[in-house]
């Protein structure tokens, strides 16, 4: 389940915080209150349980490397609130979601008080709407006995994780200038499947306190924290298999000293340029991990010689140099994950929109769109960097070089997207006022 810590200073996170806020204070206060007596040990036994349960799980905080503009983290804390709306209903799981946010994020895990208050306050929020769609449907409540209303508690795992993914990756979104429907997609990952089978725990865990009761709370934190093994072993893989990509840019790299950072910017231009056209979430991560990979093909031995040239290549050195597109795209492929699609925008990355490219000669639309987009970020990051044979040249005059070009080596829509960009140009430079391509 997500949280976030984005920059506050922001006014319009303030915004969000302040309505996140309100909302939970609203369905709070607007839900039906029932105080059992202090005789009434199973009630109060049970909300101080799955409170010390909630604040337990929630302060294992799992980073997610998906999302590097902004620390957001996955934990499992969403089991205990289930369980608690299965026992108390609503509001009380509020208050254990309360106390758990504030507890675990300000205390436990030294958050400033605006970043404790935000996620407190989505976890109030979710938690609450959950339990009234749970109770609404007919759902069962008992600290006694367990009954579960299937149907009801299915609404309420669905309630739970579109309101906290939606207030998160709102809040994503204002942090990062990401949209929001890709840090929606990037918070959400592959980890979907892992939540909604990990719900049914909380019925398990509702069970095992049933019939154990406080001493059952030792047994209810195993379960927990093998869900939270399993998430963080996904988690890991994810990261390595990041940073093996990277290890391999980096190598390639090395060779030449003019390149160094090269396909790492190339990859966010391509990132930028996706996701201003419009393309799906899915999409602008399988051209930005193209784009990333791009020259891969260049860490075999024939390259070497080319890449350590000082000045031009020759027609012939040139003719070399152009199979590493091929080479490229065949090294990709021997990874099962990037075959298609990235294997494809890898190949075709050289592709001009005439049709006067390589290796193929594909002609304008034909040309994957992946491939028209790396070719754009590519000759950007070339025409701004220095080379041996020359020193990088202005925005302005990278530009222009695009625009006459425009047609011919680059897709005419990318190229005015690209002119009227205002973070390609803050990726790029300063900023640079511009009414359209000459």
């Amino acid at each position: 389940m997500g949280e976030s810590q984005p920059q506050f200073e922001r006014w319009s996170f303030r915004l969000i915080l302040a309505a996140v806020s309100t909302a939970a204070i609203l369905v709070l206060f607007g839900s039906k209150w029932y105080v059992p007596p202090i005789s009434d040990t199973a009630f109060w036994n049970a909300l101080v349980a799955f409170t010390l349960l909630g604040i337990a799980s929630d302060s294992a905080f799992l980073p997610v490397p998906r999302i590097s503009h902004a620390r957001v983290g996955s934990s499992v804390v969403f089991i205990p609130f289930l369980a608690s709306v299965l026992l108390f209903g609503a509001p009380w799981p509020m208050v254990i979601a309360g106390v758990t946010g504030l507890v675990a994020h300000y205390i436990v895990r030294r958050k400033t008080f605006v970043r404790a208050l935000f996620n407190t306050a989505q976890y109030m929020l979710f938690v609450g709407l959950g339990a009234a769609a749970y109770t609404a449907l007919g759902g069962y409540i008992g600290v006694d006995s367990l009954r579960v209303n299937f149907p009801a508690f299915a609404a309420m795992v669905i309630v739970f994780f579109i309101v906290n993914h939606a207030t998160v990756a709102l809040a994503v979104s204002t942090a990062t200038d990401i949209s929001i429907r890709e840090a929606w997609s990037r918070i959400v990952g592959d980890s979907v499947l892992y939540d909604l089978v990990s719900s049914s725990l909380a019925i398990v865990l509702v069970f095992l306190f049933i019939k154990l009761q406080i001493v059952g709370l030792v047994v209810l934190v195993l379960p927990l924290f093998f869900v939270r093994h399993v998430y963080r072993m996904n988690l890991q893989v994810e990261q390595a298999n990041r940073e093996l990509l990277e290890l391999m840019v980096k190598a390639i790299e090395a060779r030449d000293p003019y390149t160094s950072g090269h396909s790492v910017r190339v990859s966010e231009y391509a990132r930028q340029i996706a996701r201003e056209a419009g393309l799906s979430p899915k999409q602008v991560d399988q051209i930005g991990t193209a784009a990333l990979l791009h020259d891969a093909g260049k860490i075999y031995e024939e390259f070497a010689p080319l890449l350590r040239k000082q000045g031009r290549l020759t027609p012939e050195e040139r003719m070399l140099m152009q199979a590493h597109p091929v080479r490229s795209a065949d090294l990709a492929s021997t990874i099962a994950e990037f075959r298609g699609k990235v294997q494809t925008d890898i190949r075709n990355h050289h592709e001009n929109y005439d049709g006067t490219g390589y290796p193929d000669g594909l002609i304008g639309e034909d040309i994957p769109i992946g491939a028209r987009i790396i070719m754009v970020a590519d000759t950007l990051d070339a025409m701004t960097t220095d080379r041996p044979y020359r020193q990088a040249l202005s925005l302005q005059r990278a530009l222009d070089e695009l625009a006459r070009h425009s047609g011919r080596q680059f897709d005419p829509k990318l190229v005015e997207l690209v002119w009227k960009s205002p973070g390609i140009r803050r990726l790029l430079g300063p900023q640079l006022v511009a009414e359209g391509p000459p």
